[in-house]
């Protein structure tokens, strides 16, 4: 199957969503086919997930210090900042990627592995013990890193990616974080605490629970080769022929106008989906 592949150069964080939510609609209308994008951001920014509430969890006096932008996912999930890592997201239908939401998170982890490993990284698939789930207060904490979740997927027993998804009118969009590094500080500094000494132990906690790939690697991984291994993975895993391609032009004037209004609006950044 010919898949279309996307590379994009670092963006905000708004046209970040709004390019991967205007592949998602022209697929739905037929104009695209199924798309693997890898893409960046600049500035640094803070996504949360759909269901998230900023005003509790976000601190964004400290966002605007640090210079960190924010954005609302259409997918769920928890926060994720994004500075120093490579970023995918996939379009596929449903019936090209069978499953429940929990079988696709599992099938698109297993490629992630293969192409984490082929750069020398430990990577295995984290499962939760049975029984636990998303309400256990283990993993309460507003930072998607701060816990794995089933599928995600792990190296040196800390977690090293993040996925959330989006799924309407039977089109999925999967996108996921890749840290080539994290800076500890900065990601405990973009959450509430209740205390000064709180924010210290999520700080030193941290550690312990979540890497980038230049840690458990033992080497600097670059976006460019771990894009490369990604790529193979993919081809390797589903059979596909990734053939590298560009935004159409109704992507594009879409992504914009989405960028400019939903993914700029702040009462799209700010109020939470309510769960159906």
């Amino acid at each position: 199957m010919k898949v279309r592949l996307l590379s994009h150069r670092p963006m905000t964080g708004r046209y970040n969503m709004a390019v991967d939510e205007a592949i998602h609609n022209a697929y739905q209308r037929g104009e695209s086919g199924p798309t693997l994008r890898f893409y960046r951001w600049k500035p640094a920014c803070l996504s949360v997930g759909r269901f998230q509430s900023v005003e509790r969890q976000v601190d964004l006096e400290s966002l605007k210090q640090l210079g960190i932008d924010l954005v609302r996912r259409p997918s769920g999930g928890r926060a994720v900042l994004h500075d120093d890592e490579l970023t995918y997201s996939l379009v596929i239908s449903e019936g090209l990627l069978p499953g429940s939401v929990l079988e696709t998170y599992r099938i698109l982890s297993q490629a992630l592995v293969d192409g984490l490993r082929a750069l020398g990284i430990p990577a295995r698939l984290s499962e939760l013990e049975r029984g636990v789930t998303a309400r256990d207060p283990r993993f309460k904490g507003a930072a998607c890193f701060s816990a794995p979740s089933w599928y995600e997927i792990e190296a040196c027993g800390k977690k090293i990616t993040g996925s959330a998804q989006f799924r309407k009118d039977g089109v999925i969009l999967q996108h996921g974080s890749i840290p080539l590094s994290m800076d500890y500080s900065k990601l405990a500094r973009c959450f509430k605490t209740r205390s000064p000494a709180h924010a210290k132990r999520l700080e030193s906690m941290l550690p312990g629970k979540a890497a980038g790939l230049t840690e458990v690697c033992g080497r600097q991984v670059s976006a460019c080769e771990l894009q490369q291994e990604l790529v193979r993975a993919f081809e390797n895993a589903f059979d596909w022929k990734l053939e590298k391609g560009s935004l159409t032009t109704g992507e594009i004037r879409e992504a914009v106008k989405l960028s400019q209004g939903k993914y700029g609006a702040v009462h799209w950044t700010m109020e939470r989906a309510t769960a159906r």
